[in-house]
């Protein structure tokens, strides 16, 4: 009986440790790095007419085009093309991803981060960190209600969006006309904003050929980008085959300041 019982265990177990690593391989990451190519332009200093006291003090530049570590090109972002009606299935893993809230900051006189996504359900506070400034966020949405409303810096704006965006929205502040940021919402967790040093990576996306849209601000869609064995269309997305439990690494992209619109 109990030798019975010992079998029957191991026999179990064999089969979790199966389904386990079948499910592990139904599932592929994305990675690589945006590569400006050429010698970048230093940004713009912005010419700070508002509250010029305060934030003539914060060094602020033009953030269109940012060229960080190893010319890496940050705050760009890449994301997964689902087709309007049509959806993607989501790791377990990820599920509980955008529970926490998302903060959208109006610190120095600029927006922090300048470039972000959330999933749709997921709330963002809007702060103002600038002690004594008015601030205003002025949202410029395509699927969701716009909203333009004053930020104080005792209490944030709070926000949750039901639907997805087809592509990155403007946030804006009125008050100082030089502040802007970009936000992505989406309804799933497929999305990502390049780093400092232009690298990037998408976990737990399902095996199989998807589409993913490259966006940089300055041009919106990244055109006739070459990514890996392909390269985007007219409209930024490039074909992409995730290998069912391992990494699909794109090593370095190069962006030339022609496909940057420079």
């Amino acid at each position: 009986m109990k030798t019975q019982l010992i079998a029957t265990i191991y026999s179990l177990s064999l089969l979790l440790a199966m389904f386990a690593n079948a499910n592990a391989a139904d599932w592929g990451n994305l990675k690589g790095r945006l590569v400006f190519e050429g010698d970048p332009a230093k940004p713009d200093k912005i010419n700070v007419n508002k509250d010029v006291e305060y934030c003539g003090k914060h060094d602020l530049v033009d953030e269109t085009i940012i060229v960080g570590e190893n010319e890496g090109l940050t705050n760009a972002l890449i994301y997964l093309y689902v087709k309007k009606g049509k959806s993607v299935e989501v790791h377990p893993d990820l599920e509980k991803a955008g529970v926490e809230p998302v903060v959208l900051d109006n610190k120095g006189c600029r927006f922090e981060p300048h470039v972000m996504s959330l999933r749709t359900g997921q709330k963002l506070e809007i702060r103002n960190s600038d002690t004594g400034i008015g601030h205003n966020t002025n949202a410029a949405l395509f699927q969701n209600p716009d909203f333009n409303q004053l930020v104080s810096d005792t209490s944030p704006i709070e926000k949750v969006f039901e639907k997805t965006e087809p592509v990155p929205c403007t946030f804006a502040c009125n008050v100082h006309p030089w502040m802007k940021a970009f936000v992505l919402i989406r309804d799933n967790p497929y999305m990502v904003v390049t780093g400092t040093d232009g690298s990037f990576e998408i976990k737990n996306i399902p095996a199989g050929k998807h589409e993913f849209i490259f966006w940089q601000e300055n041009v919106g869609n990244l055109r006739k980008l070459k990514v890996g064995d392909t390269k985007t269309s007219r409209k930024g997305r490039a074909k992409l085959v995730i290998p069912a439990g391992d990494t699909l690494d794109l090593g370095d992209i190069k962006v030339s300041a022609k496909i940057l619109g420079k």
